[in-house]
């Protein structure tokens, strides 16, 4: 079993904020760009954690991303 992409969609600001929190208030720990793509570590509702570069784990807002 492959591991599942995510793939970084089109925003508003034309980037997305890694949080170190599925929350709003989770403090901002990177931002990634539309059209990247990332390995999906886990998923809550409304949020996908994905792997960083660097190695690190962040969440993201699913709304601006999807399931490749």
């Amino acid at each position: 079993m492959g591991v599942t992409k995510i793939l970084i969609g089109d925003t508003p600001t034309g980037f997305l904020r890694v949080r170190d929190s599925s929350s709003l208030n989770g403090a901002e720990i990177g931002q990634v760009t539309p059209g990247q793509t990332f390995d999906l570590v886990s998923e809550t509702e409304g949020w996908y954690q994905i792997k960083l570069t660097n190695g690190k784990a962040g969440w993201i807002s699913s709304q601006y991303a999807t399931k490749e």
